[in-house]
């Protein structure tokens, strides 16, 4: 089983301290792989034999050998149906809802933690700075786009879901430019057409707010405003879009508080058009 498996395994049962250096691991892995014992205790504000203790709590022999794992999982992609297998492994299939909503109550927990007020204010100026707010998701991540789309043009305009409708993903930002935004989900594994479409737009002087997790280095260059959430579940296989729904949900709030009259100008127009039988039998 994986780190993180192992870490998600035992996380309720684990001490304060434990749950610090597990939350300190899961959030900064690719910089733990090649920390010292004592790099990684001091990171954390944790002893080292702290460090070797909770190495111990998840039956590593000791901190060399957790820390391979950790590298081996950042060299192997971990399949679905790898990915399945463990999650399969921590279910209690009399007692998933209550699993569930713990897991997903703490991936929130970790993601608040995670999120920079200043990287979030900056997020929300430019959104409210902007002629035109691009939108990008694309597989699981598109019903967070459609999701931000559907409410941010609530509220204000010139929003643009990108959508790739018949592979059209050029056609839809070939009017980008300089004084525009896009807000982009993105999280491993990363897509090479969102890659493309964001150093694209990035060209053209658009500012790009990514939504994404840690550590994000080899995305680093596609974004300029980096909002960070957990996505792990532990006992999910695929990785929960919660947490990024939260800060699409910050985000939407925060633009619908920038300007009362504006807002409530643009739902009083968007009710009279429901008002006119938008709604069978009503």
């Amino acid at each position: 089983m994986s780190i993180t498996g192992r870490i998600h395994a035992k996380y309720d049962r684990m001490t304060r301290t434990e749950q610090k250096i597990a939350d300190y691991i899961l959030n900064n892995s690719s910089q733990v792989a090649f920390n010292t014992l004592e790099e990684l205790a001091t990171g954390i504000g944790v002893s080292t034999t702290s460090v070797i203790r909770f190495a111990r709590t998840l039956q590593y022999d000791g901190y060399t050998q957790m820390q391979q794992s950790i590298q081996q999982s950042l060299v192997k992609k971990v399949s679905l149906p790898e990915r399945y297998d463990e999650s399969y492994a921590l279910l209690q299939k009399d007692n998933i809802l209550h699993d569930l909503l713990h897991a997903e109550i703490d991936s929130l927990k970790r993601s608040a933690a995670l999120l920079n007020s200043d990287s979030l204010h900056e997020a929300v100026e430019a959104i409210n700075k902007a002629h035109t707010v691009f939108i990008l998701g694309v597989r699981s991540t598109f019903g967070l786009a459609h999701y931000m789309a559907a409410n941010l043009s609530q509220v204000r305009g010139n929003v643009h879901l990108i959508s790739g409708v018949g592979g059209m993903y050029p056609e839809e930002i070939v009017g980008a430019k300089a004084g525009d935004v896009c807000i982009a989900y993105m999280f491993p594994r990363y897509q090479r057409i969102v890659s493309g479409l964001l150093s694209a737009m990035k060209e053209k002087g658009v500012t790009v707010i990514l939504i994404t997790s840690k550590p994000h280095d080899t995305i680093q260059h596609l974004g300029d405003i980096f909002l960070c959430c957990s996505l792990q579940s532990g006992i999910m296989t695929k990785d929960s879009m919660i947490p990024p729904m939260f800060i699409s949900n910050y985000l939407y709030t925060c633009v619908m508080a920038n300007d009362y009259q504006e807002t409530r100008a643009r739902l009083e127009s968007m009710e009279e058009i429901l008002d006119k039988g938008y709604y069978f039998g009503i």
